[in-house]
């Protein structure tokens, strides 16, 4: 007998109202979204500031061609002497010592001291180093005994030589009496004979033992090495227990010079100068010389010489020009600027070191006690009353007050310049 489970009845729905309930879900897009007062005025005030920025841009790129601004040259006011004033011609180059030399040994030998460090001054003969020379000097011990034993040589040669003569003295003198025969006077005349001979010959090894002893003197003194003149050592090219080797031009074949010695009181400037410009030289013309290592001192200089050789390749005379007034600030290989100067009438020299304020020509306007110049500060400019004495000179001219130095001038400036104007620099 079986049996069935009881149907599960639904509740009853219409199908027309389900539909109606799913379209009440639906998002109504039909209506437009409204925006908030807010949001709109936050949306204009973004736009006012794009087309505000936009706009400036635009200004700041066409504000130079719609409103440009003057031109001015300009040019600075500057601290000289009358003597750089008056410059002709300037060339640049480097100190170098007119007495200077590497200085080394006149045999190979191994350092044994250096008694100097640089900026040692020197006299001529001091000495600078020494070379190891212990078996020289054995060997001058052993020659100074040869020359005893020969010198003790000598004297017995002397005494046989005096006594051999004394013997044929008596023979000659027995044979003249008839009482000796011919033959013991030969025998006495041969002895003395040998016996002279002897004794040249044993001062001849006196001489030549003594000429020994002065060859290992003198070797023994080339194991060191003098100051060929005075000066200053400016390098030391080799330290104690290098080996030297004169001619040596490197660490395989030995240092070649221990010392560089300069006579730093005797300084001159090697430089070059154009061929284009050899006509304005001369030997013997006047100079001024600044060291960039000592920029505010000026030094006194004659051109000694012109090198009468001349560069193809570069179109360049090389010259020497000697520092009249060096001091201790100078030394070899510093740079130095060589300003060649007119001749000067004697008691110029002094007059031509006066230092003064110079300024452009150009840059001074007015006539009198109204002169003026346009000073450039930033971008603008200022006008400043100013005082000039003496005349014009190569296009500057001597300021009385107020500048110091180092103030940019406006040069041949524009017509209608006002104080404060903003100006641009021409380029």
């Amino acid at each position: 007998m079986s049996s069935t489970s009881p149907s599960p009845t639904l509740p009853n729905v219409k199908a027309g109202s389900l539909r109606d309930e799913l379209s009440s879900l639906r998002i109504d897009r039909s209506q437009a979204r409204r925006s908030s007062p807010l949001a709109l005025l936050a949306w204009g005030l973004l736009l006012l500031a794009i087309l505000g920025a936009i706009g400036a841009a635009g200004y700041v790129a066409l504000k130079d061609q719609l409103f440009p601004l003057p031109e001015v040259a300009v040019d600075s006011v500057r601290v000289m002497t009358l003597g750089q004033l008056k410059t002709e011609l300037t060339a640049t180059g480097y100190l170098e010592s007119r007495w200077q030399a590497a200085v080394g040994a006149k045999v190979p030998g191994r350092i044994a001291e250096i008694p100097v460090e640089e900026g040692t001054e020197v006299k001529a003969g001091d000495v600078l180093a020494e070379l190891e020379h212990a078996d020289l000097d054995a060997m001058l011990e052993s020659r100074k005994v040869a020359v005893a034993l020969a010198e003790a040589q000598v004297a017995e040669a002397k005494f046989n030589a005096e006594q051999s003569q004394r013997d044929f003295n008596r023979e000659q003198d027995v044979f003249k009496r008839n009482a000796g025969t011919k033959a013991a006077l030969e025998k006495a005349q041969t002895t003395r004979d040998a016996n002279k001979t002897i004794l040249q010959a044993r001062e001849a090894s006196v001489a030549a033992a003594k000429n020994a002893v002065k060859e290992a003197e003198e070797a023994i003194r080339n194991m060191f090495i003098y100051a060929p003149f005075d000066g200053t050592v400016v390098t030391k090219d080799a330290e104690k227990g290098e080996s030297i080797m004169p001619g040596g031009m490197g660490a395989s074949s030995g240092r070649g010079s221990v010392i560089t010695l300069a006579k730093l009181d005797e300084l001159e400037v090697d430089t070059d100068v154009k061929e284009d410009y050899l006509g304005q030289i001369r030997k013997g013309q006047p100079t001024e010389v600044v060291v960039d290592a000592v920029p505010d001192h000026r030094y006194r200089g004659k051109l000694r010489e012109i090198i009468p050789m001349g560069d193809r390749t570069r179109g360049i005379v090389k010259v020497k020009v000697a520092i009249l007034n060096p001091d201790e600030r100078l030394f070899p290989e510093l740079s130095a600027t060589v300003f060649f100067l007119p001749d000067q009438k004697e008691g110029d020299a002094n007059q031509s070191e006066r230092k003064g304020i110079f300024a452009p020509v150009t840059a001074i306007q007015g006539e009198g006690e109204e002169k003026f110049a346009w000073v450039l500060e930033g971008d603008r400019v200022r006008k400043v009353s100013v005082t000039t004495k003496g005349d014009a000179d190569g296009g500057l001219i001597e300021m009385a007050s107020p500048f110091k130095g180092g103030e940019m001038l406006v040069t041949s400036p524009p017509p209608g310049l006002k104080e404060g104007a903003q100006v641009k620099m021409a380029e």
